[in-house]
């Protein structure tokens, strides 16, 4: 590239992402970091979604994300940012200024002023990027110490009775007597949305609720998934929180501190050789009570797709078979589905499989986006192989289009 083009992509990489959302027309929440959305390239209702605090932003839907503006700009407008003249449209979206002209010349004069501006822009960003890596690792470590604090102070499973009685009516079976699951109860856990007119987080509902802690590979807690419960309320016994700003109904689940390269224990041993995983803890038990609780296998959640199976190569993506999208141009284009293929650079990115494990079986979803949903599966199928060559990966959906094996045990088919 020439100097001027140098320049012009370096000028786009110091875009913040708060700075990009709002030149590509993204919604700010209320919420003080996090700003979920509908997406505008996958057309996921909720799943979209960036972080002003971390710098960050993600699409579930599609399973991508990253740490900088030119991608989230591709993203967002269907850019291909590995094709050349893509990167720079999506650059000069985050920019605000237009492609420079490959095909000028410039005096020496020139060129030695535009490179000395290129070194200080350089230097600048990587200013940047280190502050707002401090910034996060600090965000991160205080997140992550609250959420040790709520699962230490939790009750363990043999004195959690409303943790027991939540899970045997979301299967409608009873659990084992004696049965020792790897989780928790909160008795009284406060559920913060939004904030005042002083900038404090708001208490909006504060009750019981089921813990379950991320573990990294080293089993170490990295974080915690807290699901609040009401056993008045079928048919997920789950209370009503409200809406947020978009009128949506609050989720009564939330995850805090890290759960990237973490699973949740559920049931069984981490040093058995048969791995069960899901997305959710209700859907792993169900798995687990069908299969009555086998000695020899650990039954663990990873929290959500994008952590059961890993973030996707950076090449493969490909066009949805049925879905479009309208462009920013108001033309009607297929709507891109992450690839099947996992990203070797980035295999710990996802619940970590141990080398001893020699069966791992992923529990697959209908809930969501049929396509994108078996593409991150394939995924994570191949991401399990790549990081235990010994081990055997295989899928499992839930038969007769049922959304997962909580609602098939519920049935009464386990």
């Amino acid at each position: 590239m020439s100097v001027a083009l140098d320049l012009f992509v370096e000028a786009a990489r110091a875009v913040s992402i708060e700075e990009a959302a709002g030149a590509l027309n993204l919604q700010f929440t209320k919420k003080r970091h996090e700003h979920p959305q509908p997406c505008p390239a996958c057309g996921g209702k909720d799943c979209f979604s960036f972080n002003t605090q971390k710098n960050v932003w993600n699409c579930r839907g599609a399973a991508v994300g990253g740490k900088d503006a030119i991608g989230m700009a591709a993203h967002v407008n269907g850019l291909d940012a590995h094709r050349r003249p893509e990167f720079l449209e999506a650059c000069a979206l985050v920019t605000g200024l237009p492609v420079p002209d490959e095909a000028g010349q410039e005096s020496e004069t020139d060129r030695a002023a535009r490179l000395q501006r290129l070194e200080q822009q350089r230097l600048e960003n990587e200013r940047r990027q280190v502050e707002r890596q401090n910034a996060s690792f600090d965000f991160r470590a205080r997140e992550q110490a609250q959420a040790r604090g709520i699962w230490e102070r939790a009750a363990v499973f043999a004195q959690a009775p409303i943790v027991r009685i939540y899970l045997e009516r979301r299967l409608n079976k009873p659990l084992p007597k004696g049965i020792r699951l790897h989780l928790r109860q909160a008795t009284s856990q406060t559920y913060w949305h939004g904030r005042d007119e002083r900038g404090f987080a708001t208490e909006i509902h504060c009750g019981p609720a089921m813990i379950g802690v991320f573990l990294d590979a080293g089993g170490l807690p990295i974080g915690c998934h807290i699901t609040w419960i009401d056993l008045k309320r079928r048919p997920k016994f789950r209370p009503t929180l409200g809406r947020d700003e978009k009128g949506k109904e609050l989720p009564a689940k939330k995850m805090r501190g890290s759960k990237k390269g973490g699973l949740i224990p559920v049931f069984g041993e981490a040093r058995a050789r048969r791995w069960i995983v899901g997305e959710g803890i209700e859907t792993v038990t169900a798995v687990a009570w069908a299969e009555e609780f086998r000695p020899d296998t650990f039954y663990c959640a990873a929290g959500d797709l994008g952590n059961l199976t890993g973030p996707p190569a950076r090449a493969g993506r490909y066009k949805h078979p049925t879905l479009t999208k309208t462009n920013k141009n108001g033309r009607r284009i297929p709507v891109m589905v992450a690839s099947p293929f996992p990203d070797p650079a980035r295999l710990q990115d996802g619940f970590p499989i141990m080398p001893h494990v020699r069966e791992c079986v992923l529990l697959g979803e209908r809930d969501s986006e049929p396509e994108a949903t078996a593409s991150a599966m394939a995924r994570g199928k191949g991401r399990i192989e790549m990081l235990a060559p010994n081990c055997t990966a295989a899928i499992a959906w839930p038969p007769g289009g049922r959304g997962d094996f909580c609602e098939l045990v519920c049935e009464g088919m386990g």
